[in-house]
């Protein structure tokens, strides 16, 4: 890899990164300074989400390492971001157990060598999720912003900030049950396909961390089995 394709494959990872150091962060973030300052975090952390896929498109560095690690910090942010929330309204619990069944949907689809490649239905998921929760803090925490915006805005807020909240759970519930059928639904449809790795050899670490680092290798091979991919395909089952 050049120098600086190198240095972006970087950035561009260190962005996705934030979102778990972040996550580790927001529960401190949370208790020690109240709700306001955490949903300003919890927005900036949004952000970085919005911005490190384009940046990879946009610089061409996309890889198998960073599609795994933006899956798992969004993981990771979504469910702490979920589990504090249900401090303030205990009906998330509701969305925090539906998350975690699609968590491991997604597990054991990758232990049955099936692909676990997030569908366009999960990743408008992901963002309706992250973005209806990122609104409700900031409703949550409308005391602490409501100098800088209109009185009728703030009376509205005010006066309907429980209606909203609820709308945007109820929005979020219903696309993550969407989700789950349609997760399950191709899981059920990939048995077929499905290749046992028992006998077959890994391949070495340096193979390993082509296939994870190679642009080229991911866009080839970003539909397949990533599990099945870290086996030499020569071998016989």
């Amino acid at each position: 890899m050049k120098k600086d394709k190198l240095i972006k494959y970087i950035i561009v990872n260190l962005i996705t990164f934030t979102r778990i150091l972040g996550s580790i962060i927001m529960p401190i973030s949370y208790f020690k300074h109240g709700i306001g300052r955490f949903a300003f975090f919890v927005c900036l952390l949004f952000f970085t989400d919005f911005i490190d896929g384009r940046l990879s498109r946009y610089w061409k560095v996309e890889s198998f390492l960073g599609s795994l690690l933006d899956t798992l910090s969004d993981k990771i942010f979504a469910l702490v971001m979920i589990a504090i929330l249900s401090y303030e309204y205990p009906i998330v619990l509701l969305v925090l157990f539906l998350e975690l069944a699609i968590t491991i949907n997604s597990l054991f689809a990758f232990n049955m060598n099936k692909n676990v490649q997030s569908s366009k239905l999960g990743k408008v998921k992901t963002f309706v999720l992250d973005a209806s929760i990122s609104v409700i803090y900031i409703i949550i925490a409308k005391d602490l912003y409501f100098s800088y915006i209109p009185n009728t805005i703030y009376y509205f807020i005010s006066k309907y900030s429980t209606n909203i909240c609820y709308v945007l759970i109820g929005i979020i519930v219903g696309m993550q049950i969407v989700t789950l059928c349609d997760y399950n639904k191709n899981r059920f449809k990939e048995i077929a396909k499905f290749k046992s790795l028992k006998g077959m050899k890994m391949k070495e670490l340096k193979e390993i961390w082509y296939m994870l680092s190679n642009r080229e290798f991911y866009i080839n091979n970003k539909d397949k089995s990533l599990k099945e991919l870290l086996y030499r395909n020569e071998e016989k089952i």
